[in-house]
C-alpha cells in the first residue's frame, strides 16, 4: 500500500511539472489565439495580436503582445476601432476548466481608440450581445463567458467623428484604470486626460452595461472635474440614435462660454457668458434635454442672472420659471447676440425680474419690475430676437418716462444757456436709437418727459418698427390741462418726419408757448389744438418746413408787454400827434414795456402754418373795455412777427365794440420784430387814405359855399378832420387866398402823412 502511495505521489508530481512545463513546449501562437479569443469575446470585436507574444503560466497564465489592433465592423472610416503599442493580459487557470475566461488585468500602452457615429446613426462601439455564440466558439464546441478584473489605458487617445454634425472631438494623454468583471455587472473607471486641449478627471459607475449596449436605460454616476468646471450626475442614461438621461446634476464652471466652445454648443449671446452654477434633473435627449427644478445664477462683466424653474433645450428653447437678469453693459450683451447698435449714451444698463415664459429667442416676463438706463416700471414686457432687429413687448406702469436721451436731442453748450429766447437748434437730430430697436408698449406713465415737454398721467399705444414711432396717447396732461393725440416720428428717410395731432382743455398757454417756442408774454387758459406736420434733420429745418394749423379758444389772461389800452387811453394825445405831424415822436414807454399788461377775457386765434409761418385767419381780443381784431403773421421759425391789431374801446366801459378813432377812422396797433424785442407802434397806413379821400370832399365843400349857403373855415376843415376842436378860422380871409392856405394847413397838420411833399411846400 504505502508502495501505491509513493507511484502516485511521484505521477501526480510528474503531473504538476508537466503541467508548467508543457507551455514552454507549446508554440507561442497556441497562447496567442487563446487570448485572440478571449479579447474578441470581451470586446465583442476581432483582436488581432500581430506582435511578439510573451508567455508566463505561474500563478496565471499572463501574457503580453505588441502591435494589437481591434477591428471596426464594415463601412465605417478607419480598418481599425482600436489600435495599440502593446496588450498585456493575464487569465486565472481555474475558471478555463469551466469555459469561462477570467481576466485579472488586460492592458491597452498607447492605445488609439476610434468612434464613429456615422449619417444614418449607426455607430462602431455597438457591441454584440455576449451570449450570442460566434463561428469560433461554434467550432470549437461551446462559447466562453468572460469577465475583466482591471482594463487600463495608458497614454491612449480616443477620437469621435460625427458625420451627421459634421464635428469631430479629441481625446489624448488619456489613462483609465476600469474594471468589468461581466456585461451584466457594475462597470468602474477612473481616468484623466486632456480634451480638446483641457485637462480633465473623471470617474464614471454604470450598473448594467448590458442594457446600455442594448440601448435600454443603464444607472450611472458620473463625476468630471477640469479647468473649465465640474459636473455631477447621478442618474439613468441610455444610448441610441438619441441618447437620452434622466438623473440629478449639477454643474459648475468658471466660463460657460470657453465650455460651450469646447462641446461646439451655441447657446445665446454666448461670448458674454461668464461663471455659472446650476443644479436640477435632467432628462430626455442630449440635444433636446429639459430640466426641471433648475436652480441657476451667473456672473459676468456683461451679464448676471438668476433663475429657479424648468428649462428646455428643444427648438427654440422653452422657459418657465422666475427670472432676475440685469446688465450694467448692455450694448456689449446686445452685441454678444449679434445685436449692433449705433454709437450713442442710451441702451447703457437694464435690469429685469420676474415670472418668465417663453422661449430663448421670444421671453415675456409677468410681475415685472424693469429698469433701462435711468427708466423703471412694472406690469409685463418681453423681447424678441427672433428677427434681425430686436421687438420689445410691454404693457407696463410707469412712474416716470424720460424719452429725451433716446431722442438723439443734442445737448446744448453753456453759452447758450443765458436768458432770453434761443435760435433754433442746427445741430443734426440723432434718431439711430429709433432704428436699433423694434416695440409694442401700452403705457401708464405718471411723468413722461420729451425735450423740454413735461407730460403726466399719460395712457398711451406706442408702436416702433423699424424706425417709425408712433404714440398714440388717450389722455395725458400737460401744461395744467387735460389732452389726448398722435405723434409719429418716421426716422427711416434721410430728413426724419415729424407728424402731430394734439388738443388739449383747460390749457395754460403761458406753460405751452413758453416750453415749445420760448414765447411767454402770453397767458390764459382754454381750448388749445395743433394739427402740423415737418421735415428735416434738426429742430431748425423742422420749424423751417413746419406746416399745419393752430387753434386756440382762450379766457380769463393777459398779453404781457403791451397795454393797448395806454395807445389810445388819450384821445387827444394820438390827435395831437396826427395833426402836428409828430407821430415819431409819441413816447410809447408806457404802453410797450416789461410791466405793460393787457388782460382779456377771451381770445380765440386761428393759426394756419405753412413753411414756418403762421397766417392768422382769425384773432379776436375782448375785455370789458377794450377789442382788439388781429392779422398779420407769426414766422415760428424765425422767431419774429407782424402783427395788425385793430382796437375797439367803450369809453364808458359799459359794452365791447366802440371804434377808437380820428373822427371815425380806426387806428389800428402794429406788433412787429423779434419775439424777444418787439416793436409797437399805431398803423396810421389805413388813416392815411381815409384821409385823403376825406381832405377831398370837405376842401371842395370848404372852398364853395356849405349847405346854408355860408363860406367855411379852413381851421374848421383841419379840426373837423382830425376831430379836435380849437380857435376858429380867420373868417376875413379872402376867397382867393383859400384853396392854398386850406392845402398847407391840411399837409402841415397830416405831418407829410397824406403824401410824399415835404414840409418845405409850406414855404414855398
Amino acid at each position: 500500500m504505502k508502495r501505491v502511495l509513493v507511484i502516485l505521489s511521484g505521477v501526480l508530481l510528474l503531473l504538476i511539472i508537466a503541467a508548467f512545463s508543457v507551455p514552454f513546449f507549446i508554440p507561442k501562437s497556441v497562447y496567442k489565439k487563446q487570448i485572440e479569443t478571449a479579447a474578441t469575446n470581451a470586446l465583442q470585436r476581432e483582436v488581432i495580436l500581430a506582435g511578439d507574444v510573451n508567455i508566463s503560466v505561474f500563478p496565471r497564465i499572463a501574457a503580453s503582445v505588441s502591435e494589437v489592433t481591434v477591428a471596426n465592423p464594415d463601412g465605417f472610416a478607419t480598418p481599425y476601432m482600436i489600435e495599440a503599442g502593446e496588450l498585456r493580459g493575464s487569465v486565472k487557470w481555474m475558471p478555463l476548466l469551466s469555459r469561462r475566461v477570467d481576466v485579472q488585468e488586460i492592458a491597452f500602452v498607447d492605445a488609439d481608440v476610434f468612434l464613429q457615429r456615422k449619417a444614418d446613426g449607426s455607430t462602431n462601439w455597438e457591441l454584440a450581445s455576449s451570449d450570442t455564440p460566434s463561428e469560433t466558439t461554434e467550432n470549437s464546441g461551446g462559447g466562453f463567458d468572460a469577465g475583466i478584473a482591471s482594463a487600463v489605458l495608458q497614454n491612449a487617445s480616443l477620437t469621435y467623428q460625427d458625420d451627421e454634425s459634421g464635428k469631430t472631438y479629441e481625446l489624448t494623454d488619456f489613462d483609465l484604470q476600469a474594471s468589468l468583471r461581466g456585461m451584466d455587472q457594475p462597470l468602474s473607471a477612473e481616468a484623466s486626460g486632456l480634451f480638446q486641449n483641457q485637462v480633465f478627471d473623471l470617474s464614471l459607475r454604470l450598473e448594467t452595461p448590458e442594457a446600455l449596449t442594448s440601448n435600454l436605460p443603464a444607472t450611472m454616476e458620473f463625476k468630471l472635474s477640469s479647468n473649465l468646471g465640474d459636473i455631477r450626475y447621478d442618474g439613468n442614461v441610455q444610448l441610441g440614435d438619441a441618447p437620452s438621461v434622466d438623473g440629478a446634476f449639477n454643474i459648475a464652471s468658471s466660463d460657460v462660454a470657453a465650455l460651450a466652445r469646447q462641446f461646439d454648443l451655441e447657446l445665446p449671446a454666448q461670448d458674454a457668458l461668464g461663471r455659472v452654477q446650476i443644479s436640477g434633473q435632467a432628462n430626455g435627449p442630449l440635444d433636446a434635454l429639459v430640466f426641471t427644478g433648475l436652480d441657476l445664477s451667473h456672473s459676468s462683466e456683461l451679464l448676471s442672472a438668476s433663475y429657479a424653474g424648468d428649462v428646455s433645450l428643444a427648438g427654440d428653447g422653452s422657459i418657465s420659471g422666475n427670472l432676475s437678469v440685469s446688465s450694467k453693459e448692455l450694448r456689449g450683451l446686445l452685441a454678444a447676440a449679434d445685436t449692433e447698435l449705433a454709437p450713442g449714451d442710451t441702451l447703457q444698463s437694464f435690469a429685469v425680474s420676474g415670472a418668465a415664459a417663453g422661449s430663448f429667442k421670444s421671453i415675456m416676463v409677468n410681475n415685472l419690475s424693469l429698469s433701462l438706463d435711468e427708466l423703471s416700471g412694472t406690469g409685463k414686457a418681453g423681447i424678441d430676437l427672433s428677427a434681425a432687429t430686436p421687438r420689445i413687448i410691454g404693457d407696463l406702469d410707469m412712474p416716470t418716462l424720460d424719452l429725451t436721451p433716446f431722442m438723439g436731442e443734442p445737448e446744448q453748450d453753456a453759452s447758450t444757456t443765458s436768458k432770453g429766447i434761443q435760435p433754433w437748434s442746427d445741430e443734426p437730430l440723432d434718431l439711430s436709437g429709433l432704428k436699433s430697436v423694434n416695440a409694442n408698449l401700452d403705457l401708464k406713465v405718471g411723468t413722461l418727459t420729451i425735450g423740454d415737454i413735461t407730460l403726466t398721467d399719460a395712457v398711451m399705444e406706442v408702436d416702433l418698427s423699424n424706425g417709425l414711432l408712433t404714440a398714440d396717447l388717450s389722455q395725458f396732461k400737460a401744461f395744467n390741462g387735460n389732452w389726448l393725440g398722435k405723434l409719429t416720428v418716421d426716422a427711416r428717410p434721410t430728413a426724419p418726419k415729424v407728424n402731430f395731432d394734439m388738443q388739449g382743455e383747460n390749457v395754460a398757454v403761458s406753460n405751452l408757448l413758453d416750453t415749445l417756442a420760448g414765447f411767454d408774454s402770453l397767458t390764459g387758459t382754454g381750448q388749445f389744438k395743433v394739427s402740423a406736420q415737418s421735415t428735416g434733420g434738426s429742430i431748425d429745418e423742422i420749424m423751417n418746413a413746419l406746416d399745419g394749423q393752430v387753434s386756440t379758444n382762450l379766457s380769463e389772461g393777459v398779453i404781457k408787454g403791451l397795454n393797448v389800452a395806454a395807445l389810445v387811453r388819450s384821445a387827444s394825445t394820438l390827435k395831437e400827434a396826427v395833426a402836428t405831424g409828430s407821430v415819431q415822436n409819441l413816447n410809447f414807454s408806457e404802453a410797450l414795456s416789461e410791466n405793460a399788461e393787457t388782460d382779456f377775457s377771451s381770445f380765440d386765434t386761428v393759426l394756419t402754418i405753412n413753411d414756418g409761418v403762421a397766417n392768422v385767419d382769425l384773432m379776436k381780443l375782448l375785455n370789458p373795455v377794450l377789442g382788439i381784431d388781429g392779422s398779420g403773421q407769426i414766422n415760428l421759425a424765425g422767431q419774429s412777427m407782424d402783427l395788425r391789431l385793430a382796437t375797439s374801446v367803450d369809453k364808458a366801459a359799459q359794452g365791447q365794440g366802440s371804434v377808437v378813432q380820428l373822427n371815425g377812422i380806426p387806428v389800428p396797433v402794429r406788433i412787429f420784430g423779434a419775439w424777444d424785442n418787439p416793436k409797437v407802434t399805431p398803423d396810421l397806413s389805413g388813416v392815411t387814405n381815409a384821409l385823403k379821400a376825406e381832405l377831398g370832399s370837405r376842401v371842395l365843400q370848404e372852398l364853395g359855399l356849405t349847405e346854408d349857403g355860408s363860406a367855411g373855415s379852413t381851421e374848421s376843415v383841419i379840426n373837423g378832420l382830425l376831430g379836435v376842436g380849437g380857435a376858429q378860422g380867420d373868417a376875413d380871409s379872402s376867397d382867393e387866398d383859400a384853396p392854398t392856405s386850406a392845402e398847407d394847413a391840411a399837409l402841415q397838420a397830416l405831418g407829410g402823412l397824406l403824401s410824399n411833399r415835404s414840409k418845405k411846400k409850406t414855404d414855398e
